[in-house]
């Protein structure tokens, strides 16, 4: 016979794979058989000597097992509590922890159902806080994330800034982009005066999908709620939890907004915009985390603003072109106005000249942008060598130069710009190569032509374009 089947016929007729309750009564049986044998023969003979008939029998075995039966139920009311405490400790051991063991009684079966209660509950209170900690920490995992892509949106929008490589409305959109992911589903709006002063209007959004925020026009000393935001330059952080006055209330029903962050964008006490934060989620309570953040924002688009502005103002004070190094149209038609001035307080003549470069256009699309400007330098240098001791030359425009004479008259400046006039059409503008190139040129006296400077410029244009319309190349007063 294979020895697993012998082992299974064993184990088949052994007590291994039963339970108490089977394990209890077979004791029990074999138990019962010896005090069962002697109880028959105490009484047969000490109490019945003579049982002679079946009912005495009956009565002694009757006796006998009424006693066995009471043990039974001794042992039962010892075993039971055990078993059901056994089933109960599976069924929390499976994992369900809201189980409860009976431990009614005070002895020590009581007291081991008291402590797995106790335990179990222990267990369940440790899952709970257990659980509690993994959501907390996915939460703060969320937290983080968000907080690294703003601070990464916030490097680049400063890379950006010092880099200068991108216009200043390029740069307003990413940064009110970047900004609105501060909260989730959020949206974002800036409002800037128009062309620098004046009422406010909105420049750039996203993710707005309501005209009437749009359409928002901030009349500076107006009375409505985000007219007085932009007044006192207050921030305001507008959620589930906060109390809002009336006109707030509709200023938010009236814009379709759950919640908003409002901060003005200022440059001391210059209102340069406002920037508006908000999520289309209804509940969303504000931290003071995101509040910060979207402050970095509003600094990030002040110095945008601030940045573009001052590089306006150095553009307007620079007096010389970078690349002739040439005066620029804004300091000659200043110097312009002041030498018109002493011009007639003198009565002295005062000349102004344009020179304009012949199919300029063709020129550089042929030879490349490169050879035009090297070009214009010699153009430049020409001009420089030729002008009068205090004379001014510049640029004025891509293809247009312009020569300030003071004490020279119409018939003098005539004379030197026909003389220029002929060295730019002997001059090879090719490093490599030749190429030539001409000037229709046109010429302005005050107080002939004007007693100001925007007249003497338009007259010498109007001149330089009937030069070059009347076959170019030639000097029109």
């Amino acid at each position: 016979m294979p020895k697993e089947v012998f082992m299974a016929i064993f184990k088949t007729m052994t007590m291994a794979n039963r339970g108490l309750r089977y394990k209890l009564m077979l004791a029990f049986s074999l138990m019962t058989i010896i005090p069962l044998l002697a109880c028959v023969y105490v009484i047969s003979t000490y109490l019945f000597p003579k049982l002679d008939n079946v009912t005495d029998i009956s009565m002694v075995v009757l006796v006998s097992i009424i006693v066995a039966l009471l043990g039974l139920l001794l042992a039962r009311k010892i075993v039971d509590p055990v078993i059901d405490m056994a089933i109960e400790a599976k069924i929390i051991a499976s994992g369900n922890y809201d189980r409860k063991i009976s431990a009614d009684s005070d002895d020590e079966i009581g007291n081991l159902g008291r402590s797995i209660n106790f335990m179990t509950q222990k267990i369940k209170s440790n899952l709970d806080e257990l659980k509690n900690y993994g959501q907390k920490m996915r939460e703060v995992n969320v937290e983080i994330h968000k907080k690294v892509l703003a601070l990464s949106s916030l490097l680049q929008i400063g890379d950006i800034i010092a880099a200068g490589s991108v216009q200043i409305d390029g740069l307003l959109e990413i940064a009110v982009e970047k900004a609105s992911s501060v909260f989730e589903s959020g949206y974002a709006a800036l409002y800037v005066p128009k062309d620098g002063a004046g009422d406010l209007m909105l420049k750039t959004s996203y993710n707005i999908t309501s005209e009437k925020l749009t359409d928002i026009i901030l009349k500076r000393g107006g009375r409505s709620f985000l007219e007085k935001v932009v007044e006192n330059g207050s921030i305001v952080a507008i959620d589930k939890n906060t109390k809002i006055s009336d006109d707030v209330k509709n200023f938010m029903e009236g814009h379709n907004i759950n919640n908003v962050v409002i901060i003005p964008v200022c440059s001391g006490r210059m209102i340069l915009g406002l920037l508006m934060v908000g999520s289309k989620i209804e509940d969303l309570r504000y931290k003071t985390d995101d509040i910060d953040l979207v402050k970095v924002f509003a600094k990030q688009i002040t110095i945008a603003i601030e940045s573009d502005i001052l590089s306006k103002k150095t553009k307007e004070l620079a007096i010389k072109d970078d690349l002739t190094d040439l005066y620029n149209k804004n300091f000659i038609l200043a110097r312009m106005e002041e030498e018109i001035k002493r011009a007639i307080f003198y009565q002295r003549p005062c000349s102004f000249i344009i020179f304009v470069i012949d199919d300029f256009k063709g020129f550089r699309d042929g030879k490349g942008d490169l050879v035009a400007e090297e070009a214009l330098r010699r153009m430049a240098k020409l001009l420089k060598d030729n002008t009068s001791p205090i004379g001014k030359a510049a640029r004025i425009g891509w293809d247009e130069f312009a020569m300030l004479l003071p004490e020279k008259n119409k018939k003098e400046a005539v004379d030197m710009a026909e003389d220029i006039r002929r060295k730019v059409e002997s001059t090879n503008f090719l490093k490599e190569g030749s190429a030539q190139l001409t000037v229709s040129v046109g010429v302005s006296e005050n107080p002939l032509d004007g007693a100001t400077g925007d007249e003497l410029l338009k007259r010498a244009k109007d001149a330089a374009k009937q030069a070059s319309t009347t076959g170019k190349n030639k000097v029109v007063v």
